[in-house]
């Protein structure tokens, strides 16, 4: 919990927010990041000890989808170009892998928490589709920058 709210509070992403296209993306994906990091560490705290069942679950998607994965969907646009050798053009449409994320996992929890199978299923096959919507986003940005096509960014700038 310590961390995350260290990271919240000095973490150069609070600065980023205000700018706009991807660092902004990349900035709001580590600040959520960070808020599930905080949501896991509670959970720890209130939950302590568990190796099994909901409370469990819970702490681990938290940890892993929440922060993880935010991580990745923000620094994707970065590393994948780097890795890969090819552009991979920033898109608005990134941010609805990110907050279809947001909204399924706090599903998820949700049924963990409260104890509703029904919920917690529903939430973990949304969570596995969002993580395909986000790797179709990514390919897609990717075929687009493999074409020359400009960045929303340089579109945007170019009038």
């Amino acid at each position: 919990v310590a961390l995350a709210f260290w990271l919240l509070r000095y973490d150069i992403a609070r600065r980023r927010i205000k700018a706009g296209g991807q660092a902004r993306f990349t900035a709001l994906c580590l600040l959520s990041g960070y808020g599930w990091l905080a949501i896991a560490g509670l959970l720890a705290i209130r939950y302590p000890g568990q190796l099994a069942g909901p409370y469990y679950d819970a702490l681990l998607h938290a940890i892993f989808l929440g922060f993880v994965f935010t991580m990745i969907f923000g620094h994707a646009p970065i590393v994948f170009p780097a890795v890969l050798q090819r552009p991979l053009p920033y898109r608005p449409r990134f941010y609805s892998h990110l907050l279809l994320l947001h909204i399924t996992l706090a599903v998820r929890i949700a049924g963990d928490l409260l104890l509703s199978m029904s919920l917690r299923q529903w939430g973990a096959l949304l969570n596995a589709l969002v993580v395909l919507l986000f790797l179709g986003n990514t390919v897609a940005a990717l075929v687009a920058g493999a074409k020359g096509e400009r960045s929303y960014r340089e579109r945007e700038m170019a009038g």
